[in-house]
Protein backbone atom coordinates (compact mmCIF):
# COMPACT_ATOMS: atom_id res chain seq x y z
CA UNK A 1 0.00 0.00 0.00
CA UNK A 2 2.87 2.38 0.75
CA UNK A 3 4.25 2.12 -2.75
CA UNK A 4 0.85 2.71 -4.35
CA UNK A 5 1.13 6.38 -3.34
CA UNK A 6 3.26 8.26 -5.86
CA UNK A 7 5.01 10.27 -3.14
CA UNK A 8 6.13 7.07 -1.43
CA UNK A 9 6.77 4.81 -4.43
CA UNK A 10 10.55 4.89 -4.01
CA UNK A 11 10.69 4.45 -0.24
CA UNK A 12 12.65 1.42 0.87
CA UNK A 13 10.63 -1.07 2.89
CA UNK A 14 12.41 -3.43 5.26
CA UNK A 15 10.29 -6.05 6.95
CA UNK A 16 10.99 -6.88 10.59
CA UNK A 17 9.19 -10.09 11.36
CA UNK A 18 9.19 -13.23 13.41
CA UNK A 19 7.83 -15.29 10.54
CA UNK A 20 10.30 -17.48 8.70
CA UNK A 21 7.97 -20.08 7.24
CA UNK A 22 8.11 -20.58 3.48
CA UNK A 23 4.55 -19.34 2.92
CA UNK A 24 5.15 -16.02 4.69
CA UNK A 25 8.45 -15.40 2.90
CA UNK A 26 6.94 -16.27 -0.50
CA UNK A 27 4.23 -13.65 0.05
CA UNK A 28 6.82 -10.97 0.81
CA UNK A 29 9.26 -11.60 -2.06
CA UNK A 30 6.97 -10.25 -4.83
CA UNK A 31 6.74 -6.96 -2.91
CA UNK A 32 10.48 -6.48 -3.53
CA UNK A 33 11.44 -5.37 -0.03
CA UNK A 34 14.79 -3.75 0.59
CA UNK A 35 15.24 -6.24 3.39
CA UNK A 36 13.70 -8.98 5.47
CA UNK A 37 14.98 -9.06 9.04
CA UNK A 38 14.05 -11.42 11.82
CA UNK A 39 12.98 -10.23 15.25
CA UNK A 40 15.19 -12.91 16.73
CA UNK A 41 18.26 -10.90 15.72
CA UNK A 42 19.97 -8.88 18.41
CA UNK A 43 19.11 -5.17 18.25
CA UNK A 44 22.68 -4.31 17.25
CA UNK A 45 22.47 -6.80 14.35
CA UNK A 46 19.22 -5.24 13.14
CA UNK A 47 20.81 -1.79 13.28
CA UNK A 48 23.92 -3.07 11.47
CA UNK A 49 21.77 -4.51 8.66
CA UNK A 50 19.86 -1.26 8.27
CA UNK A 51 23.06 0.80 8.37
CA UNK A 52 24.57 -1.47 5.70
CA UNK A 53 21.55 -0.90 3.48
CA UNK A 54 21.93 2.88 3.68
CA UNK A 55 25.71 2.67 3.15
CA UNK A 56 25.17 0.65 -0.04
CA UNK A 57 22.49 3.06 -1.19
CA UNK A 58 24.76 6.04 -0.55
CA UNK A 59 27.60 4.36 -2.42
CA UNK A 60 25.36 3.70 -5.43
CA UNK A 61 24.15 7.29 -5.50
CA UNK A 62 27.72 8.61 -5.47
CA UNK A 63 28.50 6.52 -8.55
CA UNK A 64 25.71 8.18 -10.53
Amino acid sequence: MIRSEQDFADIAVIFLTGRVDRDSVSKIVPLKPAGYLLKTLKPEEIKKNIDNYFSKLESLEKKK
